[in-house]
């Protein structure tokens, strides 16, 4: 999240982008060593910037429609399980997917940013 303002619409796209890059990056090392490490230090980064957006859309106050705000937490809380299931289970496929979510949703708020 931005200092400033803790809404969803100041969601640090850069920090979603390099979330999704480490991720990116640990998924192009699978087979080598120090994926471990890559891999936890990119999930670290991911849990980071989610539990922010889940931070920012508890609060009423940030003026994003209500039902904006509840798909949005739905996506967080699909990404959150994924990262626990990473955690726990490392595989591929669910790198990938979480790559893509982190990836859309960078490039979804761009959008909504340009078209504001």
């Amino acid at each position: 999240m931005n200092p400033d303002n803790n809404s969803p619409t100041t969601i640090d796209i850069k920090r979603l982008v390099h979330a999704a890059a480490l991720l990116m990056a640990a998924n192009q090392r699978w087979y080598t060593p120090g994926r471990d490490k890559l891999l936890g230090e990119a999930l670290e980064a991911s849990r980071e910037i989610w539990k922010d957006i889940q931070q920012a859309l508890s609060d009423d106050s940030s003026g994003v429609p209500i039902e904006i705000r509840n798909n949005l937490l739905i996506v967080s809380v699909y990404a959150e399980s994924k990262l626990e299931e990473l955690t726990q289970s490392p595989d591929q496929d669910k790198l990938a997917s979480l790559i893509e979510l982190t990836r859309s949703l960078a490039m979804s708020l761009r959008e909504w940013r340009s078209a504001a």
